[in-house]
């Protein structure tokens, strides 16, 4: 299984997050997790929007390419909306993002977003909330999204619906998630 691991830290102590690090796993059972790649991502003006990425090949196709930049910030641009970070530069608020193919045809059908917060910076991983997409028929469409309150304002309404629906996207766009062997 492969997953993502999206970590944003506010390092000039503003308040909001500025710095995104994005590290990429291969899950193997009964093996250690093995990282497969790493991209960074900082917004230096404080408008939630990526001014400096390293993307280095995050979509794994043996290049680094202008294509891995504009993935980095497509994935950067939603996920710091969702006021998940650390403060300072510790990493034990994360994201993890993987996908299920239950129909093992190549295309997933259920995208699962998992908010994590270790109690200390070596602790076991603790679980605050999840939500996730689903693609019911099959189409490569995510038309069902849990109802959670993704973006920390309090309510679960339509705003956290697409932005879980664009962080799928994005995820999705990566092609990380897929196991399938690349050449």
């Amino acid at each position: 299984m492969r997953y993502l691991k999206a970590i944003a830290q506010d390092l000039g102590q503003t308040g909001q997050a500025n710095t995104v690090l994005l590290k990429f796993y291969n899950d193997m059972l009964c093996l250690p997790e093995q990282q497969v790649g790493i991209a960074v991502a900082v917004d230096h003006t404080g408008d939630a929007l990526v001014d400096f990425a390293m993307a280095g090949d995050i979509d794994l196709d043996g290049r680094f390419s202008l294509r891995d930049q504009h993935l980095l910030r497509a994935f950067t641009d939603v996920f710091l909306q969702l006021n998940w970070f650390n403060q300072g530069g510790n990493e034990q608020r994360y994201l993890k993002m993987l996908a299920e193919n239950y129909h093992h045809d190549g295309s997933p059908n259920v995208v699962k977003l998992e908010f994590h917060e270790d109690c200390t910076a070596s602790g076991p991983q603790t679980l605050v909330y999840r939500a996730a997409g689903y693609d019911g028929d099959n189409d490569g469409i995510f038309e069902s999204f849990t109802n959670s309150d993704v973006d920390g304002n309090g309510i679960a309404d339509t705003a956290d619906k697409e932005l879980i629906r664009r962080l799928i996207k994005s995820f999705l766009a990566f092609d990380a998630w897929s196991t399938r062997l690349r050449s």
